[in-house]
């Protein structure tokens, strides 16, 4: 259940150690399926933190909008193809005081899930491909959404606090924007050969009739 609550954590917890290779699959009524594929995140404030919030730009599973016109990002672009009913795609990152979960977030029709979470997980492991020009790209785009969000009274407040938490001080726009523009794209494929090489936890809701074991994928 704490996979799918994705609520907080707590500075004074015991440390964790990540140990992946599980997996659990909850049938239910409908024709929808919501499964998460996660591997070992980053702990909050860390430099792991900041590489893998430009990955997740990079997938196009960030926060930014998308505006009308716009082009799809590299996940639903990938999974449209496999679809003929809504679905969706997103990069979860939850971040701890001591370790962290970072993956996908799939949710499709039931018969359809397995191909939504193999093109995605294909997407995810050729950042390890990432180009300077793309690194550079998505770093823009973390700029904007971290930007946009301290420039609220609620995310001010949101930041300050998490960042006194955990981070013992608080850091401003623009110190946090100089820490993504340090982000190299050697970094970037160094995370992404971690992050495919780390043992997943897969978990799913729904009908699994369809639904992959984590040894298929």
């Amino acid at each position: 259940e704490y996979l799918w609550s994705l609520e907080g954590g707590s500075a004074s917890s015991t440390p964790l150690v990540w140990t992946g290779m599980r997996e659990s699959h909850i049938e239910s009524g409908g024709n929808q399926t919501r499964a998460m594929y996660l591997s070992e995140g980053g702990a909050l404030g860390s430099r792991d933190q900041l590489v893998l919030a430009v990955m997740k730009q990079l997938l196009g599973g960030g926060e930014a909008a998308v505006h009308r016109g716009a082009r799809h990002g590299k996940l639903v672009t990938s999974a449209a193809p496999y679809t003929s009913h809504p679905f969706s795609v997103d990069c979860v990152s939850v971040n701890y005081s001591d370790s962290g979960m970072w993956g996908l977030s799939v949710s499709a029709h039931g018969e359809e899930i397995g191909d939504v979470l193999k093109s995605s997980i294909g997407v995810v492991r050729e950042l390890v491909s990432s180009s300077d020009e793309e690194v550079q790209i998505a770093k823009n785009k973390l700029k904007l959404h971290i930007i946009e969000e301290r420039e609220s009274r609620a995310g001010v407040l949101s930041n300050t606090a998490r960042e006194s938490i955990f981070l013992d001080g608080s850091s401003s726009s623009t110190e946090v924007c100089e820490a993504v523009d340090s982000v190299t794209t050697e970094e970037v494929v160094s995370m992404a050969n971690k992050i495919i090489s780390s043992a997943p936890v897969l978990v799913s809701l729904g009908n699994g009739e369809h639904m992959p074991l984590q040894r298929e994928l």
